[in-house]
């Protein structure tokens, strides 16, 4: 058993799982500039780090397990207890993990020609599926949130700037923060986007009103 564990493999495997190991790298940073050239929001530096680290360690992973079942099994117990403390909140950024997992799972079992395929095509819907969204969607939806104060008639106080600028409005979400502050959430239409920063600075002059957050849909 010791013999077997200090014997070293031979250069041509090496050779292949660094070219393996290499690959995942650059089909991943291909990946993350897919997801920075189509994100609405400015990218978390550390999100899209993540991605390359997980397409390159699911294909270290995939290497391990090969055509044994006994690991596959036992990889599975190790990574059941990790937790993440951050939730991914957007499906979308959920999507572009799988998108990296499906990649590194792809390059590390030795379909390399379907991780490459697969990679770029997937890539190029993605675009054309943004530029489609840019030139069809509409600009004045966007994603509203804010906090009140715990009084039964503190949520009439933004009724006013509601009425004078929106032409949709949608209650998302509505819950209360450890603080008791009550946090809303809307998805809203604006009558004129490009009014959308008057919008914002009445709404965060109103008394009672904090935390006042707007992104573009």
């Amino acid at each position: 058993m010791l013999f077997n564990f200090l014997t070293l493999p031979s250069p041509a495997t090496l050779g292949t799982n660094a070219l393996q190991l290499l690959l995942s790298f650059v089909l991943s940073v291909f990946i993350v500039n897919i997801y920075q050239w189509t994100q609405t929001k400015v990218p978390q530096k550390s999100f899209t780090d993540t991605l390359i680290i997980l397409c390159m360690l699911i294909a270290v992973v995939m290497v391990i397990i090969g055509d044994n079942i006994a690991r596959a099994f036992s990889l599975v117990g190790a990574l059941s207890i990790i937790r993440f403390r951050t939730a991914i909140q957007d499906p979308r950024d959920i999507g572009f993990v799988c998108y990296a997992l499906v990649v590194g799972m792809a390059v590390g079992t030795n379909n390399l020609s379907i991780a490459i395929l697969s990679t770029f095509l997937i890539g190029i819907i993605i675009l054309g599926i943004y530029h489609w969204h840019q030139r069809s969607g509409n600009n004045n939806g966007f994603s509203l949130g804010f906090c009140l104060p715990p009084d039964a008639n503190a949520e009439t106080v933004y009724r006013a700037a509601f009425d004078a600028h929106l032409i949709y409005e949608r209650l998302l979400e509505k819950r209360i923060k450890k603080s008791q502050v009550v946090e809303l959430s809307f998805l809203i239409k604006l009558a004129n986007p490009q009014e959308w920063l008057a919008f914002f600075d009445e709404l965060s002059r109103i008394e009672g009103i904090t935390e006042v957050r707007m992104d573009k849909e």
